[in-house]
C-alpha cells in the first residue's frame, strides 16, 4: 500500500458482524459460567468478561495497527491514519 491511500479492509466481508457474533458468545459463556457449581468455569468466567471488555474498547485499534504494519511493513507513526475495519 502506498501512502495516502486508505484500505477498507471490512468492505462486504461483515468483520463487525462477526465480532458481534463472538462477543454474543462470550456474554453467554460468562452468563453460564459465572454461576456454575464448578469452580474453573467460574473462574474462566472472568476471561470470557475481559475478552467482552477487550471487544468492545482496544481489539479495533489493535487490528487497526497490525493491517497497517502488514501493508506498510512498519509501525504506525503518531496520528498517522490507520486503514478501516
Amino acid at each position: 500500500m502506498r501512502r495516502g491511500r486508505t484500505v477498507d479492509a471490512g468492505a462486504g466481508t461483515g468483520l463487525v458482524a462477526g465480532r458481534g457474533r463472538v462477543r454474543e458468545w462470550a456474554v453467554a459463556l460468562d452468563r453460564t459460567w459465572s454461576v456454575s457449581e464448578d469452580e474453573a468455569e467460574r473462574e474462566a468466567a472472568g476471561g470470557a468478561r475481559a475478552y467482552v471488555a477487550y471487544i468492545d474498547d482496544g481489539l479495533a485499534d489493535y487490528l487497526r495497527g497490525y493491517l497497517f504494519w502488514l501493508t506498510e511493513h512498519r509501525s504506525p507513526a503518531p496520528g498517522a491514519p490507520l486503514p478501516n475495519l
